[in-house]
């Protein structure tokens, strides 16, 4: 039998953007709408506190989940006062290390699909099953208590939940998350929640799993400065777990990824500090973005953008138009627009949107989308509404 590390299918979202990628530098007019990162400058105190640290040759090791002065600012920025915190390599590092400290061979972890490509994989190098809960278009792609009840059997031992939803931009109110905390109490599960797009809410307030207390000594939560800093390739995330957790996540950092950048510390410390202007710019920023699109593609029969109450994508459904790696593939070929096939997210059928580029661009993968629609399918009676 081979090690699982050896089974491990590269991530389909990197992989995807590695081909846009590449036909871009070969000199293709390729609009990528692939990846989920932030296309707006880090903020200024940011880059300032990377320099000053460079000046002062800040280039050295720090302790393996982050260093004091990084763990205060997240603690004082989120407000996360019970808990150990911990500073990882990006949110992934953290997430993957909470399930390895509370998954084993046997064990199961419950996992609502759609869901962000890296949550199978990262359960299943554990040894444990992802026990996949789907969602669906016709309750705003979010869990409900029945569809979790229906799936937890005594193996289950972890809720693994994404708030806002990637792919789908699903973003959960107060009544529904406190039936997902209940049902943890209840089913003595621990809940890791992964809210890195927390800053990405736009018709409402945005509401985090910190707010139950009484489920924090079984609360494990994850966010980093990527999506909200526009700091991706700095690869900085912070966590909130309960002291044991913490303990042994922080036994896993120490052996399998080292410690953060010092670097990527000091411009999170910064941007931690500000105050919440630069955060509301972006949300505002990204609203607008949202907002053109989804006006822009209304009209287009059976695509359904669907709310997009948050994060930064839209899901469009594809599935009346043929399968979604096939329409992904003859879009990038026929228009050089490159979407996520639904496929990716254990969800045939549709496509991410990331409107990760200004308004022109956007503006003409709309144009090209609508053309590409058009030009293929406009004669189709299978398409849906």
């Amino acid at each position: 039998m081979k090690p699982l590390s050896r089974t491990v299918p590269p991530s389909l979202t990197m992989e995807l953007d590695r081909q846009a990628r590449a036909l871009l530098a070969a000199g293709r007019d390729v609009i990528n709408l692939t990846a989920g990162q932030v296309d707006l400058p880090m903020p200024p105190a940011g880059k300032a506190a990377v320099r000053a640290a460079l000046e002062r040759d800040k280039t050295g090791y720090v302790p393996a989940t982050g260093s004091p002065e990084v763990k205060a600012a997240v603690r004082e920025k989120m407000g996360w006062q019970a808990g150990e915190i911990l500073i990882g390599a990006g949110a992934k590092p953290l997430l993957h290390a909470a399930l390895m400290c509370l998954l084993g061979p046997g064990e199961e972890a419950l996992l609502p699909v759609p869901c962000y490509t890296s949550y199978p994989e990262m359960i299943r190098l554990t040894g444990a099953e992802a026990i996949l809960v789907a969602t669906g278009r016709e309750i705003g792609w979010k869990l409900t208590r029945a569809a979790l009840e229906a799936h937890v059997t005594d193996r289950t031992k972890v809720l693994l939940l994404n708030h806002p939803v990637n792919p789908t931009g699903a973003a959960y109110d107060r009544d529904t998350l406190r039936e997902i905390v209940d049902f943890c109490l209840a089913r003595d599960l621990y809940l890791v929640a992964d809210e890195v797009y927390a800053n990405f809410v736009y018709d409402g307030p945005f509401m985090s799993l910190y707010a139950f207390a009484e489920v924090r000594d079984r609360l494990i939560l994850v966010n980093s400065a990527s999506k909200t800093y526009a700091m991706a390739g700095l690869r900085l995330g912070y966590a909130v777990a309960p002291a044991p957790v913490a303990k042994a996540m922080g036994g896993y950092l120490s052996q399998a990824v080292g410690c953060p950048c010092s670097l990527s510390e000091q411009a999170a410390v910064a941007a931690l500090r500000m105050d919440s202007a630069y955060e509301q710019d972006l949300r505002a920023a990204f609203k607008a973005r949202r907002d053109l699109l989804r006006g822009l593609l209304k009209d287009l029969p059976g695509l359904d953008a669907g709310p997009g109450e948050g994060a930064f994508y839209l899901w469009l459904c594809v599935f009346g138009y043929e399968d979604d790696l096939s329409f992904c593939r003859k879009l990038l070929e026929q228009e050089g627009v490159a979407l996520t096939p639904g496929s990716a997210f254990a969800c045939p059928g549709y496509a991410r949107l990331a409107y990760t580029k200004k308004e022109p661009q956007l503006r003409e993968a709309a144009a090209r989308l609508m053309r590409f629609i058009q030009k293929n399918y406009s004669s189709s009676s299978a398409v849906s509404s």
